[in-house]
């Protein structure tokens, strides 16, 4: 892994055959928390999810093969990772979700921002079932 942070800005190259989730908690892992705003690259062995709000729980797809990651973004805190991200496969069609687990395949590039004086948490909303982002 190859990465820089300068201010609030880091960018990393995250390497072949590592575990994305892993590479993630290790790069915030002296941070308050932050959000992911761009990445690319390739993945494979990884979930998608749809929330179902009537049944206030994920409906999973998973993929095995290589898929070319077109967009990833979502937020780091102290206690969790919650990506979205958008794939295609050979067919160039694009299917996307809530993000769990994924094996890097040649490479990931990715641009997130930490923020300063602000730390990000999680709380549960009794309303939707949700753990959702809190901002502190």
């Amino acid at each position: 892994m190859e990465y820089r942070r300068e201010g609030n800005v880091l960018m990393a190259k995250l390497d072949h055959e590592t575990e994305l989730f892993q590479v993630l908690a290790e790069l915030f892992k002296d941070s308050p928390g932050g959000m992911v705003v761009s990445g690319i690259g390739m993945l494979k062995d990884f979930r998608l999810g749809y929330f179902d709000s009537s049944e206030r729980g994920y409906q999973w797809k998973e993929y095995h093969d290589c898929m070319e990651l077109l967009s990833l973004c979502g937020s780091v805190t102290a206690t969790d990772i919650h990506l979205h991200a958008v794939v295609s496969g050979e067919d160039h069609k694009a299917e996307g979700g809530h993000l769990k687990g994924g094996v890097i395949h040649n490479v990931v590039e990715l641009t997130a921002v930490v923020p300063h004086g602000i730390t990000l948490g999680r709380r549960r909303d009794e309303k939707t079932g949700s753990v959702l982002l809190s901002v502190e």
